[in-house]
């Protein structure tokens, strides 16, 4: 069969089931697309896509859905000259008054704009810090709350900052015990200073024994409290927005427990990190999809410039013009917000749209143009399918 038809079909069957949410057939295609070939033709021309592993068939409906393969061919090959739609002008404006403060902390702004994004795509978003061996500690700070209390600071070369407030014992009198943890405090600085997150537990403990002969029960509960952040800050490289959206998707109305599912998958890290390692290039962003028990969910992520990685996440079945356009303006924003300097009149960008990221010619793609063959044939599933 020739191969732009084929191409042609595939097309609008991703279209139309993103539009509807229901398995497309033969006579729906011919209807709604005006397409100049009979029904046979049509329906043969399915079948073949399936063979390829393009299409699959529903249990429930003798029409088709795309495969994760079918939607990475449609995005490497048949997507619009530019695939990107202008960002609403009401999401920018919203978006911008997030920017509009220069005092806030990175986790701050993040979550502001993942919540942002979840509400604008309708889908859930996850924030993606960097990994504990790509990111070192700058420095430990002690801050005096009270004769009592204290709080501790924990900051990485990324800009993250995690606090912890703990109870200094008053041993020799507030200010003794106060002088012994910020000296407990500076040893650790000196011997800690740029170490690798994934390494700083394992170092820490063993120059503990160190720190508490030299400064006692106030050099212990350093040790203890400054562990103790190690831990919260690796928990808090994974964070998740707006999963209760999905709930308003036709997917997820009609079967709760495929919602359940998601909502398992987004709470598992290292696999959903795994699903941002082994996705497609489009462009500047990254298009991924998981084939689990745990959920069929498509990974759309793009790199702030500050090694983070924001994702949306959703069914398979999203309108990916929309929220190809949103993350793009979103990383954008980001990353000019965190690059300007304290200067006002650079701290915002002009409401516009975003940069073009469809596929370049000369860009490599991991999907093979010459899968869409004029004879049936299987095609392996790649990357996360399978």
């Amino acid at each position: 069969m020739n191969l732009k038809r084929k191409e042609q079909i595939l097309k609008c069957i991703v279209e139309e089931f993103i539009k509807t949410a229901e398995p497309v057939g033969s006579e729906t295609l011919l209807k709604n697309y005006h397409l100049d070939c009979s029904s046979a033709t049509v329906r043969n021309a399915m079948a073949e896509l399936e063979k390829e592993g393009m299409l699959e068939k529903t249990h429930v409906s003798s029409g088709r859905v795309p495969s994760s393969q079918g939607y990475q061919y449609y995005l490497d090959h048949l997507g619009e000259k530019n695939l990107t739609d202008s960002v609403d002008m009401d999401f920018q404006r919203e978006f911008q008054k997030v920017m509009q403060s220069k005092t806030q902390s990175v986790e701050e702004v993040l979550a502001k704009s993942c919540k942002l994004l979840s509400e604008m795509t309708n889908m859930a978003t996850v924030v993606l810090g960097p990994k504990a061996d790509q990111e070192r500690l700058v420095s430990i700070q002690l801050l005096k709350l009270s004769d009592t209390t204290a709080m501790g600071i924990f900051i990485t070369d990324s800009g993250y900052v995690e606090k912890k407030t703990f109870v200094i014992p008053n041993l020799y009198g507030p200010n003794s015990s106060f002088d012994q943890a910020i000296n407990a405090v500076a040893l650790l600085n000196e011997r800690l200073k740029g170490t690798k997150i994934s390494e700083l537990s394992e170092k820490t403990k063993m120059i503990a024994p160190i720190v508490v002969h030299m400064y006692g029960k106030e050099g212990s509960v350093v040790i203890e409290t400054f562990l103790e952040t190690i831990i919260s800050f690796a928990k808090k490289r994974f964070a998740v927005y707006g999963q209760k959206n999905l709930l308003d998707l036709p997917e997820y109305q009609k079967d709760k427990e495929a919602y359940m599912n998601a909502v398992k998958a987004l709470e598992n890290p290292d696999k959903l990190e795994h699903d941002f390692a082994s996705r497609d290039d489009l462009g500047s962003v990254k298009v991924g999809f998981t084939n689990d028990k745990l959920g069929d969910l498509a990974v759309v992520s793009k790199a702030i410039n500050f090694k983070d990685q924001i994702a949306v996440i959703g069914p398979k079945r999203m309108d990916y013009k929309k929220i190809l356009s949103a993350l793009e303006y979103v990383v954008y924003m980001l990353d000019k917000y965190f690059s300007t300097s304290n200067d006002n009149s650079s701290a915002l960008v002009p409401v516009s749209t975003p940069t073009d990221i469809s596929p370049k010619k000369n860009a490599k793609s991991t999907t093979n143009k010459k899968s869409l063959n004029s004879a049936p044939k299987k095609v392996k599933p790649k990357g996360g399918t399978k």
